[in-house]
This record gives structure tokens, sequence and C-alpha cells, in this order.
């Protein structure tokens, strides 16, 4: 998580630090994160559910896991430039109560295209969520803890993700995909609601007008967050590959639904883990980059077994956990390093808006990528080439980072 001065790290300009950390509404912001990223882990147990009622085949239903990625994946680096005119809370707060929409429309669809319409909304206001919630946490924070508390920022998608994987299918079973969408609803209007009544930090916006589409592509066109943007992308391929299809495979290995989610969940559970660890390494002296380029070769050789049939089925769910798990010094890794390559404090929030937008684009693309593979080969058992590769693309981009920091 970001580890250099304030002005930095976020998009508004703060107060002066308050005496002391408010806790509270840092849980409420970490809750809010958590229940926006509740919509990327609410799909992998449902997708069985989806596919028979709508009649999806397997590489349209990676499509609504990815599809939730597509804003994100083209707008993300705007998403920074409106977060900053906008206001970091307004723009949670609309974001959290469009995702609720979104869902709520989404659990109305009687044919694909609707429900692939949703998920696109849904990401397009995530992305909002995730760009506005880390300059509120740096607000909330006194100035001891103004580097450990947006560290906990780390833990939001794959808390989001577990709690999904762990609870959705008692509601499945008894309720359908359908009331699935709609709980996530609810929950998600409870939260946007509590952030509007809640009592915000005080952050001055700098007031400026929305930058050209050109000017904002000049202002993050360098190496440092580029390379940054390269590694997320890469990253998350992995990530929700082996997320997305885990409940799918463990079922297909002789696991019920309820077993397979809870192990699901177990391993995202490590991945939060591994975010939450990269601000103790910190602080004893770790490198990010040398974290991820660590990450980067277990992760691909975690990668070379998960798949392979001659394998016990215990050993692959154990390499899946450690791919998920050590991978998870990559976020909050990238999040240190991205107030040290942004090239002036104004750009700030288009660069993690540009980071952000290429984790969206690896999300996307990750699930069609392995299913396509999957449906090619009759089974998981290739998909390794998918995730091989991009593990080496962030290791060569984590190598270039050394001529920029």
């Amino acid at each position: 998580m970001p580890t250099s001065p304030v002005a930095n790290a976020n998009p508004a300009t703060l107060s002066a630090p308050a005496d002391s950390t408010r806790w509270s509404y840092v849980g409420l912001l970490l809750a809010c994160g958590i229940g926006a990223s509740m919509q990327v882990g609410k799909v992998p147990p449902a997708l069985g559910f989806v596919q028979r009622d709508l009649h999806l085949g397997l590489v349209a239903g990676a499509w609504v896991i990815s599809m939730f990625s597509i804003v994100g994946a083209t707008l993300g680096c705007l998403a920074g430039s409106v977060v900053d005119r906008m206001g970091p809370r307004r723009a949670a707060t609309g974001g959290l109560l469009c995702i609720a929409m979104a869902s709520l429309g989404g659990s109305f669809a009687s044919l694909p295209w609707v429900l692939l319409l949703s998920r696109a909304l849904e990401g397009m206001a995530f992305v909002m969520v995730v760009v506005a919630i880390p300059g509120l946490l740096v607000a909330s924070a006194s100035e001891s803890d103004r580097r450990f508390v947006p560290a906990l920022w780390g833990i939001y998608m794959p808390t989001g993700t577990a709690i999904s994987l762990a609870t959705a299918q008692p509601v499945l079973h008894a309720y359908g995909w359908r009331v699935l969408w709609q709980v996530d609803a609810a929950v998600l209007l409870l939260l946007g609601v509590g952030l509007l009544l809640a009592r915000a930090p005080d952050v001055r916006m700098r007031g400026r007008a929305l930058l050209p589409w050109r000017e904002l592509i000049r202002s993050v066109w360098h190496p440092g967050p580029l390379l940054l943007g390269v590694i997320f992308a890469c990253y998350t391929v992995q990530y929700l590959s082996v997320m997305g299809f885990l409940p799918t495979i463990l079922q297909t290995q002789g696991m019920s639904a309820r077993a397979a989610g809870l192990l699901s969940a177990l391993a995202v559970v490590a991945n939060a883990a591994g975010n939450l660890s990269v601000g103790a390494l910190l602080a004893r002296g770790a490198r990010p980059r040398l974290l991820i380029a660590g990450a980067c070769v277990v992760m691909m050789g975690a990668a070379a077994g998960i798949y392979l049939p001659q394998l016990p089925a215990m050993l692959r769910y154990l390499l899946m956990v450690i791919l998920l798990g050590v991978g998870g010094l990559i976020p909050a890794s990238i999040f240190a390093l991205v107030p040290r390559v942004t090239q002036d404090r104004h750009s700030s929030a288009t660069t993690m808006g540009l980071v952000v937008q290429c984790s969206h684009v690896g999300q996307l693309a990750g699930p069609p990528a392995v299913a396509a593979v999957a449906a090619a080969a009759g089974g998981f058992q290739w998909s390794a080439l998918v995730l091989i590769p991009a593990a080496l693309g962030a290791f060569a981009a984590a190598r270039g980072l050394r001529r920029v920091l």
C-alpha cells in the first residue's frame, strides 16, 4: 500500500492529520470495499445455476465472470480523473448505490445480454469505489497511522470474494442465483446509505476541470506506471482465472458444492493474508519490486501443477492456495509503488486509475482465455498455457522497474 507522502497517494489534498484515527469510519470504508468486491466473488459459486437458467456454455459463462471488468478495462484511467473532480466521498457513495441498482436489475435478467450489461454497469461503479476509498482511508488516519491504515485496503478484494464463496451456497440452493443478486444489492444499498450519513473526514478538493482524454493519457504514459499496469494485469489474469473456476474444478473432483465453496474461500483468505503481510515486510526493509518478482516465480511453479490430472487432488488444491497466497504479495506491493512512479502530484489519481484499469484488463481476459483452452482441450489440463505466460510477463515487468525506481 502507499508509503509515500499523502499528497502523492490519493486524488485529494488532505487536511492536517487527525489527533487520533477514526477507526469506526475506517471500518465502514473497509466494509464498503468488501461489499463491492463481493460482486466479483458471487459469480463463481453461482455460475452453474446461471448457466442452467440462461442456457449458457462454458465460454459464455466465463464472460459473466469477466464482464464485470469491461468498463474498468476501458475507462479506469478516466475514473481516476472523475474521482478527483467529484470528491472521493461522493464518488464512493454513488458507486456503491449504482452497484446495488445494477445487481438488482441483473437479478431480473431473462436474456444473457441483459445479465452481461448489468455486470458491466456493476464494474463501472466498482472502479469508482476502488479509486475513491484509499483517499478517504488516508484522511481518516492520524499521522502515526497514515502508513498502516491504507495498508488495510489490500484486504478488500480477497475478503469480499471469500465471503461470497463461503456464504453463497445456502442462498443458491434455497432460493437460486437471482435472490443472491438481490441480497447483494440490499447489502450495498445499506453500505451506501451508511457512507452517505457518516461524518466524512475533511478532504479539500483541488477543483480542477476534467482533462481531455489525450492529456489524461499523456500524464501517465511513462515507464513506471505502465510497468505497474502490466504487472497488475498479468497478476489478475492468474488470480481471477484460478479463483473463478476453483469451485467448478473442485466439484468435478467429487466435492459437494458447499465444501467446494468453503475450500475456495479458504484459498482466497490466503490471498488476503499475503496482502496483509506486505506491510510488515516493507517495515523490515523488503523492496516491493523484489516481492513482486519472487511472487511471480512461485506462481509460475504453482501454475505448472495445479491442472495436472496426474497429481493428487489435494496436492493440486494446495498448489492453488500457494498461488493465491503468495500472489497476494503483488497487489499491495503495486499500491506501495504507485506514488513512487507518479510523475507529479496532480496526476496521482489518474495514475491509480491506470493501474486499476490494467488490473481489469487482466480480469477481463483471463477467465475467457482459460475457458477457451479448456473447451478446446476437453478439460482444464492445459490451462497453465495461459497462467505461465502471465507470470512470466509480470516477472519481466518487475525486472524492468529497476530502471525507473
